[in-house]
């Protein structure tokens, strides 16, 4: 996992958004698959390690779709980062952390504070899943220890 890059799914209804912050993430070295629409997100989880999600979109808005995101146990422990330019008060923001998000950012996102935020995310999922693979792994080692023993 750490020896390869990371996939980034950025999603935004705005092309030119999405553009952006895809040349960053891009130039950062990791990989990048983009979605227009919630919907289209939802479809796209399973390859992802991260999301990069506008919190207003055409047809489901980022906060539920984060929502989603954490509430399927299968996706829940993918990093949301959600992005707004409208969505900008100190009230949004906590919405959407109370929701799920892992960080949000309000625009004009600078790319070094955008970049940082996205190491710092995946660094933790990173970290989890190293974890999670050590406990299954002692685990296994456990049930092989009591059946010898028995």
């Amino acid at each position: 996992m750490a020896d390869e890059p990371s996939v980034v799914l950025v999603v935004d209804d705005s092309e030119a958004r999405r553009y952006i912050l895809a040349s960053w993430l891009r130039r950062a070295g990791h990989r990048v698959a983009e979605a227009a629409t919630g919907a289209a997100a939802l479809a796209q989880l399973r390859d992802a390690d991260l999301v990069v999600l506008d919190v207003r979109l055409p047809d489901i808005s980022g906060i539920e779709v984060c929502e989603r995101i954490k509430a399927d146990p299968q996706t829940a422990a993918i990093p949301v980062i959600q992005v707004s330019a409208t969505a900008v008060a100190v009230a949004d923001r906590a919405r959407g952390l109370g929701q799920g998000a892992d960080a949000y950012l309000a625009e004009p996102i600078e790319p070094e504070v955008f970049l940082a935020t996205v190491t710092a995310a995946l660094r933790y999922y990173q970290a989890r899943h190293r974890a999670e693979q050590a406990a299954t792994r002692l685990a296994a080692l456990t049930r092989v220890t009591l059946a010898i023993n028995a």
